[in-house]
């Protein structure tokens, strides 16, 4: 019995610690693959705006998040906007857009809450997938309207933006005194007192008066690198509006123009438009004689910013979409505004919430 009793002991020795660390991988086991389950879940608009390069075919499939979004709100009820009082279909914008859903956000809760624009027309040229298939959080639904743009009608080249913009006035133009053509990275700025509609109501009066043309203010990269959350909020530098520094025109001489509807007959380019009667005029009444510019360049009532090149990301993401003109931007003129253009201060959008 003795030798049997030290077998058993012997044995007993042996496997207890065995036994004791089987125990303690199965725990560290069952700890490891349900870790996860304390870990706090981060929506995608609260991560942080450095993220990997995406893959191009990434670029089309933009993700619309709302959690924690500051240009998310609540409706029109909640806010003291828009400074004009109420709704109207008095001014319209139209615009070409192919695979800007995430830019769209930000311009239409803008031009919502800030400008008081009440009517959305967003002609899709042919994004990947459709922009009617997302959601704009932000505003109502019922403010935007998207026009599939068929792709059997597609002329191409710097015409077809002009015929993107012909449908859109063809189509409902009669519904708005006003229309103003505008892209995505363009945003309107009311920098005196006057609203939108008290500056339009003033030109309305005046029967030669058939356009607005509002100049340009072209933001650079700020060199900020990767897509973020407001581009008002950071793309704070401008190049100069001076000749001198370039010795060239400052790009800033160009506009894009408030077309009264009831003038209008064709589009003359991307930047005006050909009337049937009166003038194209700047914000004090001047007469605009070009296809694209003004000058001496104002802002005094009213200006428009132009994010022409955000972040370094979406830059790369602009080259690889195109426009509606067929003309992709290449580096060269990423070069042009970031390093031969001088550069000034200009945070007077960062102001604006939502």
């Amino acid at each position: 019995m003795q030798y049997t009793e030290l077998i058993e002991a012997v044995h007993w020795i042996q496997w207890k610690p065995v036994f004791i660390l089987t125990i303690c991988l199965m725990a560290l086991q069952t700890l490891f693959f349900h870790s996860n389950d304390l870990i706090p879940t981060v929506s995608q608009s609260a991560m942080p705006s450095a993220l990997p390069k995406p893959n191009p075919n990434s670029l089309l499939l933009p993700d619309i998040q709302t959690d924690n979004d500051p240009l998310v709100v609540e409706g029109p009820e909640d806010h003291d906007f828009p400074p004009d009082g109420a709704p109207t279909p008095y001014i319209a914008v139209c615009m070409a857009v192919r695979n800007q859903a995430r830019d769209l956000r930000e311009f239409l809760v803008h031009h919502y809450y800030h400008i008081g624009i009440r009517r959305f027309y967003i002609m899709d040229d042919n994004s990947e997938p459709p922009l009617d298939t997302f959601e704009y959080p932000g505003v109502p639904q019922s403010v935007i309207t998207i026009v599939r743009q068929d792709p059997a009608s597609r002329v191409g080249g710097h015409s077809e933006q002009l015929a993107i913009y012909a449908r859109c006035m063809a189509s409902y133009g009669h519904l708005h005194t006003w229309m103003a053509f505008l892209d995505a990275d363009e945003y309107l700025e009311m920098t005196s007192n006057d609203t939108l509609r008290d500056i339009l109501e003033e030109f309305e009066e005046d029967a030669s008066v058939g356009a607005l043309a509002v100049n340009w203010r072209m933001h650079s990269s700020s060199g900020v690198l990767k897509r973020p959350q407001s581009a008002r909020k950071s793309f704070v530098d401008c190049i100069t509006d001076e000749t001198d520094d370039y010795g060239r025109p400052s790009d800033n001489q160009h506009v894009k123009v408030i077309v009264r509807t009831s003038y209008a007959q064709s589009p003359l380019g991307p930047h005006m438009w050909r009337l049937n009667q009166g003038h194209v005029v700047g914000e004090h009444g001047d007469i605009i004689a070009s296809e694209a510019w003004r000058n001496p360049i104002t802002r005094d009532r009213i200006a428009l910013h132009h994010y022409a090149v955000k972040s370094r990301e979406e830059y790369e993401e602009k080259m690889f979409r195109g426009n509606a003109m067929d003309d992709p931007k290449g580096e060269s003129f990423w070069d042009v505004i970031e390093k031969v253009y001088p550069h000034v201060k200009c945070p007077e959008m960062a102001k604006y919430d939502p």
